[in-house]
């Protein structure tokens, strides 16, 4: 994938908010997201017995896979989108597009915010600050085709796979550029 975070991230949520199809974004999401995410919903199904009865690191990675084809897979995508839906609301590329101000957290580390489209122009003006989503974006090693991928949700913590995921804090912005 040779697109740049800005074009990653529009198809990640272009993908989960608008087709509500989660494989597809899957491919636009580092491997290390993928299992933190089949991680949490597992720990939040426990008490469901077909979860109960599976060997959770098989599970993880099953549905963590990069073409999931685990049994469990449409009710852990249904699930996972049903609740992305009810925390971000109306958040589509339709209503949202991406700030022209990107930080560059580290090297192959960048985040990349949305905010409400009537925002863009008058986000730097005095009032309330406008209401964003931030995305981290992780670039990719040259040898596994380079690109970017979706690598945290919030733009504030990365999260390391275990049980439970361990938030990591993104470092902070060693400074930010206009793109």
């Amino acid at each position: 994938m040779s697109d740049g975070p800005d074009a990653v991230a529009l198809a990640w949520v272009e993908a989960t908010m608008e087709a509500g199809d989660l494989r597809r974004a899957w491919e636009h999401t580092d491997p290390d997201l993928r299992l933190v995410l089949a991680q949490h919903w597992i720990m939040s199904q426990q008490h469901d017995a077909d979860v109960a009865a599976e060997d959770l690191d098989a599970l993880a990675a099953g549905l963590a896979a990069p073409s999931p084809g685990h049994p469990l897979w449409d009710r852990f995508a249904s699930q996972r989108l049903r609740r992305w839906r009810q925390h971000w609301g109306n958040f589509t590329t339709m209503t949202w597009g991406i700030a022209d101000e990107r930080q560059e957290l580290s090297p192959g580390i960048e985040i990349v915010t949305f905010m409400e489209k009537h925002r863009l122009l008058d986000w730097a003006q005095p009032g309330s600050p406008p209401v964003t989503r931030r995305f981290a974006l992780r670039s990719t090693l040259p040898s596994t085709g380079g690109g970017w991928l979706v690598a945290g949700l919030d733009g504030s913590a990365l999260f390391r796979p275990g049980w439970p995921p361990a938030p990591i804090p993104v470092p902070r912005p060693g400074g930010m550029h206009r793109s």
